[in-house]
């Protein structure tokens, strides 16, 4: 028993003395010229489904203000409306910019 504190005991001053970061998360690598690259051509691959993806947002969102503005008889004009706006709206194509990682400070 007594040999299993002294080696716990002898493992806390271990890490105590080398100096270990007591938060490895603060320590983030810093950016490059190279992460830039990185985002356009993350951007690029993703771009491969987001841009497929949001045109079928987009069509269903028609389909949906179509569907609104029958069955009300355009009542519901300003609603039939937001969900075009939020199919259709927005970027549609991704840069390196948007995949990018922000800066933490």
């Amino acid at each position: 028993m007594t040999s299993n504190r002294s080696i716990a005991a002898l493992l806390v001053l271990l890490l105590i003395g080398t100096g270990v970061p007591p938060t490895w998360a603060e320590d983030a690598p810093r950016a490059t010229e190279a992460s830039g690259a990185g985002s356009t051509a993350a951007a690029v691959a993703s771009d491969v489904f987001y841009v497929p993806g949001k045109a079928v947002v987009c069509g269903v969102s028609g389909v949906l203000w179509v569907a609104t503005m029958a069955l009300t008889f355009g009542t519901l004009y300003q609603e039939a409306t937001d969900f075009v706006k939020g199919g259709c709206g927005g970027r549609w194509v991704l840069t390196g910019e948007d995949i990018k990682p922000t800066k933490s400070f």
